[in-house]
């Protein structure tokens, strides 16, 4: 729906496509092709314009692959056994040393793991919404800033934070 601001309509096409960002970044290309063609840019004008949007899809290539690509089953399966374990055993290792402090140094420290392992759930999707996510928004945003004051166009306001977390 923002996008629809900047390309109109063809946002909409764009949406209904399976990869509406790589339609985008192929549509940029065409649009740049037909500047050349029709002699509003030059070749080294075009050239700059295919390479950042090259650089510009290859980025995108590698958020769908970082998007794509969960944390494996195995890998968090080994992660909560082996501390399930390490907990477990803990106490017998520290009762000798720690005495009566044991409970609360094997609560930390399994506090401390098993926080880990929920952090390490809650990061595993960077590019939705929720709190821990990426400020895709605010990112886009100055971005945006950006292109307008190089244009010499009065630039939109940044984006406020909603309940202390940028979207």
């Amino acid at each position: 729906t923002e996008a629809r601001a900047f390309i109109g309509e063809e946002a909409e096409s764009a949406a209904k496509l399976a990869n509406p960002p790589d339609a985008m970044v192929r549509r940029m290309g065409e649009r740049a092709a037909s500047l050349y063609r029709a002699g509003a840019i030059d070749v080294m004008g075009y050239r700059i314009l295919d390479e950042r949007l090259s650089e510009i899809a290859a980025a995108q290539a590698g958020c769908e692959r970082i998007m794509g690509t969960p944390l494996p089953f195995a890998y968090t399966l080994l992660l909560q056994r082996t501390a399930y374990i390490f907990c477990l055993l803990l106490p017998f290792g520290l009762a000798s040393t720690a005495g009566w402090a044991t409970p609360l140094f094997t609560a930390l420290i399994a506090y401390t793991f098993f926080g880990l392992d929920a952090l390490s759930e809650e990061l595993e999707d960077p590019f939705g919404t929720e709190a821990n996510d990426l400020a895709l928004d605010g990112l886009c945003r100055v971005c945006e800033i950006s292109v307008f004051e190089a244009l010499g166009e009065a630039p939109p306001k940044m984006i406020p934070a909603e309940k202390y977390y940028f979207s």
